[in-house]
């Protein structure tokens, strides 16, 4: 059984805000790193206190979401004294990663210069919305940014052009994703060489690096095949999109060596001998008219998993559109472990998913703690820089640490 973790005993110093930058650091906390998260007065992180999602029962789902697993270090890194002191912690850290707009953490001294001057070993991972380098390197930047700069909102929409924006943070979850990638890549080097580096990752080259057929047209004509949305139907096989059943929507795609059998499997064989549906270049500009006859026949089963049974038993690309009721409750059912529960203060027990790993040697696993502001002030500065009670109380007195009211002072 697997017990132990990959990253057991690598230290992390998170300072990030909002989905990127925690994503990545969410990511090292499965695999088992220590991961401290730098927050700034007086409240820390922004999604503590953000709005959206709506805060429930006081906690910030938000920063819950991202940051579970964490310790929490809150310290005023825009004063001299404070950023003195995060710079010392550099000390300690194999690697620091951060999502600032480039140049911000610099301003107050805690560039990677000032990390590597202190730790020769350090990694350090900035995620940015267009690097730190180059034309756009000091505009902000967020997921809708990278995906509408990376080109894939300009192919997500409906048939008559109208970009349409995904039901998920591609570009800041693709951001954390490959942050995490990068840093993997970064301490194997360093155990080859005993040098760190810092790492330079811009959301919008996440998302653009991930493209695939629509940009290999583009390449292997010379730019001059520009493409754009094609609704709910993909280029590639014909047919392959969404249809309508009875129950609800479902996903087909039928491989062109397989368009023969299909035309027999839904009883119309004369579809194909029919110009309109071959070759498949045919099929794909006629797609419209197809679309049709296929809903037609999907309508003939009584139910969704009816079509889908018979789709499935007879080998082909089909699953439900599920929402994401369904899709936890299948999650929760099949027992795979892509969700740990943790228990949030003043909220409960809740589940949240995990990375979806799975070795055969160790365990995914983030602790199952959320700090509150500040509660490991003491803890880290006593352990990594020696402060003693006096230094501390003077910290705090003058604003530097600040910490969560509900922290007891009888338990630091």
């Amino acid at each position: 059984m697997a017990e132990k973790q990959n990253l057991a005993g690598l230290r992390v110093l998170d300072i990030t805000q909002y989905i990127a930058g925690p994503t990545l650091g969410r990511i090292l906390t499965d695999l088992g790193a220590d991961v401290v998260k730098l927050e700034m007065p007086p409240a820390g992180e922004f999604s503590r206190t953000g709005s959206y999602p709506p805060p429930v029962n006081g906690q910030a789902p938000n920063y819950i979401y991202y940051n579970r697993g964490k310790r929490s270090l809150c310290l005023d890194f825009k004063r001299p004294e404070g950023a003195a002191i995060v710079v010392q912690l550099a000390r300690h850290f194999d690697v620091v990663i951060e999502n600032y707009t480039p140049g911000v953490l610099s301003k107050y001294g805690l560039s990677y210069e000032a990390f590597k001057e202190v730790n020769p070993r350090i990694i350090m991972c900035s995620i940015s919305g267009f690097g730190q380098n180059g034309p756009r390197a000091q505009y902000p930047g967020n997921d809708m940014t990278g995906q509408a700069f990376s080109g894939l909102l300009h192919l997500t929409g409906t048939d008559d052009g109208t970009p349409v924006y995904p039901g998920m943070y591609l570009a800041d979850g693709g951001g954390g994703v490959n942050g995490a990638a990068a840093v993997l890549a970064a301490l194997y080097y360093r155990d080859r060489t005993g040098v760190g580096q810092h790492i330079d990752v811009a959301l919008y080259e996440c998302v653009f690096h991930i493209h695939d057929v629509f940009l290999m047209q583009h390449l292997f004509t010379y730019g001059d095949y520009n493409p754009g949305p094609t609704g709910r139907h993909r280029p590639g096989a014909t047919p392959c999109g969404l249809f309508k059943t009875r129950g609800g929507w479902i996903v087909l795609t039928v491989l062109n060596h397989y368009w023969k059998k299909f035309t027999r499997d839904i009883g119309k064989p004369e579809l194909a001998s029919d110009p309109r549906f071959n070759p498949y270049t045919a099929r794909w500009d006629h797609r419209k008219e197809l679309e049709p006859i296929i809903e037609q026949w999907l309508q003939t089963f009584p139910t969704r998993d009816d079509a889908l049974k018979f789709l499935i038993d007879h080998h082909y690309l089909a699953a439900p559109v599920m929402d994401l009721r369904e899709t936890v409750a299948m999650i929760k059912r099949e027992g795979r472990g892509a969700l740990q529960t943790v228990d949030v203060p003043g909220y409960g027990e809740i589940p949240l998913p995990k990375v979806p790993y799975l070795f055969s040697e160790t365990k995914v696993e983030f602790k199952p703690v959320l700090s509150l502001l500040g509660q490991d002030n003491r803890p880290l500065l006593r352990q990594c820089l020696g402060y003693d009670d006096k230094k501390l109380d003077e910290l705090e007195a003058a604003g530097i640490l600040i910490e969560d009211r509900a922290i007891k002072k009888d338990e630091k």
